[in-house]
C-alpha cells in the first residue's frame, strides 16, 4: 500500500528542503539521519561529561563532606480502583486464583472498563470477608 502525500518538509540537520512521503519524517535522507544521531551522542556525551566535572569539582571544594539526601515524596493515596495483579498483592490470593473466583461467581464485585478488569478495593475486600471469614 503507497501513500500518495507529498509533504515539503526542512531537513533537521541539513537544513534542506525536501518532499517527504510520511508525516513524520525529519531527514532529507539516511545519511543525514545517521550524522544527526551521531552529533546526538557526542552531545549527550559532552553534556555527561561536564556534569561529572562539575560534581568533582563540588566535592573537591566541599572536601569529602558532600551528603547526597534522599528525595522524600509524599505519600500517594491508595488509589480505590486496583487491576488483577495489583488486588492479588493486597489479598494475597493469587490471580489465578482470583480469576477462578470471578468466573465462578457472577457477584464478584468487579468493573471492566473497555478490555480492561478493575476491581474496587473495599467492596472486594468486604466481599472475601464476608464470603470467606477469616479463616
Amino acid at each position: 500500500m503507497s501513500s500518495n502525500i507529498r509533504i515539503r518538509k526542512i531537513c533537521e540537520h541539513c537544513n534542506e528542503i525536501f518532499v517527504a512521503q510520511k508525516t513524520v519524517t525529519k531527514f532529507c535522507s539516511l545519511e543525514c539521519a545517521r550524522r544527526n544521531y551521531k552529533l546526538r551522542q557526542k552531545n549527550k556525551k559532552v553534556e555527561d561529561s561536564n556534569v561529572e566535572t562539575k560534581d568533582k569539582m563540588l566535592q573537591s571544594a566541599l572536601g569529602s563532606q558532600v551528603v547526597y539526601v534522599p528525595i522524600q515524596l509524599p505519600p500517594q493515596e491508595p488509589s480505590e480502583l486496583v487491576d488483577i495483579k495489583t488486588l492479588s498483592a493486597i489479598t494475597r490470593i493469587s490471580q489465578r486464583t482470583l480469576f477462578r473466583l470471578i468466573k465462578g461467581d457472577n457477584e464478584f464485585p468487579r468493573l471492566r472498563i473497555g478490555r480492561s478488569l478493575f476491581f474496587h478495593r473495599q467492596t472486594v475486600m468486604n466481599y472475601i470477608i464476608t464470603k470467606f471469614g477469616n479463616k
